[in-house]
């Protein structure tokens, strides 16, 4: 029997490594996670000299509420996803890490030695402040904004109890903290039992302290990797 793998992101979000992995031999169920709402803010960009971009969901809702970007502001992403959907809105970035993690892109921006900046960080209610910290402790000017929420779907639990109850899962795939926090309060099995997979160090870091092991975590932190790691590890 296939094994079986569960996607736990956005909806919008799994379908096309729901296929890769369906055509490479496994069986996969689609269970969200975590779902995300926009959050209005008044944004005063044009009093800024960068914006910093973290996820796709940053520069979606930013754009879904109206926001714009003068050519007076550089900006700033983190992964490749990011500046795919930057450069559907119409622009491209400024700058970007050599690997898309938040301490590498903490320390290559601060290494390009600027007078103090003043720096926009749209973001999730869940985001944590690492880089408004970082750079604040260096004399630059950070304002964080929130822009949309993380919850729960409202029926997720159901749907993965549903997604279960013909084939245990055998490896899940979490791409957030709220994803896993979620999926933990939902799953009615034995997690012990599972294959994890980690798309980041973030995410790793909150699955290990609740007492559990990731076995896949690609080095650059894309669904790319992490799919191209299950083929060779797992079939």
């Amino acid at each position: 029997m296939a094994k079986h793998v569960l996607l736990t992101r956005e909806e919008s979000k799994n379908k096309p490594w729901s296929t890769k992995l369906m055509e490479a031999g496994f069986t996969v169920s689609e269970v969200p996670m975590i779902e995300t709402k926009a959050i209005r803010a008044e944004i005063l960009v044009h009093a800024y000299d960068w914006i910093i971009f973290t996820s796709a969901n940053t520069v979606h809702y930013y754009f879904q509420m109206g926001g714009h970007l003068p050519k007076s502001i550089k900006i700033a992403v983190i992964g490749e996803k990011t500046a795919d959907e930057l450069k559907y809105h119409g622009y491209s970035a400024d700058f970007q890490p050599t690997l898309y993690t938040t301490d590498v892109f903490i320390v290559e921006w601060l290494n390009l030695g600027m007078e103090p900046q003043r720096v926009l960080i749209p973001k999730s209610s869940m985001a944590r402040s690492e880089i408004a910290k970082c750079f604040s402790e260096q004399g630059h000017d950070v304002t964080e904004n929130i822009i949309y929420e993380t919850g729960l779907p409202e029926h997720a639990c159901e749907s993965l109890q549903k997604a279960t109850s013909k084939q245990s899962i055998d490896v899940a795939i979490f791409a957030s903290p709220s994803a896993w926090n979620n999926f933990v309060d939902c799953y009615q099995e034995d997690i012990s039992k599972l294959t994890i997979a980690s798309i980041g160090p973030v995410t790793t870091d909150v699955i290990r302290k609740s007492g559990f092991s990731v076995l896949y975590e690609p080095e650059n932190y894309t669904m790319e990797q992490i799919c191209q790691q299950l083929i060779e590890g797992e079939l």
